[in-house]
């Protein structure tokens, strides 16, 4: 996640979602390393941001392959079109995001989000999050070092995204 983060770009605000690392074949396919779950989508448009250059492409096709994504772009036909992106962040429109439902939140949104105890203590920012399969595991990190909070009902109280502001219930054994 730590990749992941919002640009503005336009006005329009962009989510970085992966980067180019290659190309594959000869018809002009990218191979992107993903950064948060690309594949079911559904994404009309990629961003692709290098060098402060902004280009935007319309998606023909996407499929996995080998832990990438391999899309195909409408206007990079050849092999050579292909190896100029290669580097690029890529990036999607927000308003590309479906809407989740209630107390769900893409990772994005809580990204450098502020996490405080329930008695007001301020642990520090929301640096990752990883699975365990159970449930996610937020990598907070702030002036008691690194603090991994589990993304559960009973440790979680509250998340604003406006605020940017997380609420936990502090139990035994969380701090380092």
């Amino acid at each position: 996640m730590r990749k992941s983060s919002n640009i503005t770009v336009g006005g329009r605000t962009l989510i970085r979602v992966g980067k180019v690392v290659g190309v594959h074949g000869i018809k002009g396919e990218v191979k992107v390393t993903p950064y948060v779950d690309c594949e079911k989508k559904g994404w009309q448009m990629l961003h692709l941001y290098k060098d402060g250059n902004n280009r935007v492409y319309k998606i023909k096709n996407v499929r996995p392959h080998k832990g990438t994504l391999l899309i195909s772009l409408l206007d990079c036909n050849t092999r050579d079109e292909a190896l100029e992106l290669a580097g690029s962040d890529v990036l999607v429109d927000r308003s590309q995001f479906s809407k989740l439902a209630e107390g769900e939140y893409y990772y994005f949104e809580l990204a450098g989000m502020k996490v405080i105890t329930e008695d007001k203590v301020i642990l520090g920012v929301i640096e990752d999050i990883f699975s365990t399969g159970s449930n996610d595991v937020y990598v907070v990190k702030g002036r008691f070092g690194e603090v991994l909070i589990p993304a559960t009902n009973d440790v979680v109280i509250s998340i604003d995204i406006e605020k940017r502001k997380m609420t936990i219930r502090m139990m035994e054994g969380l701090m380092p």
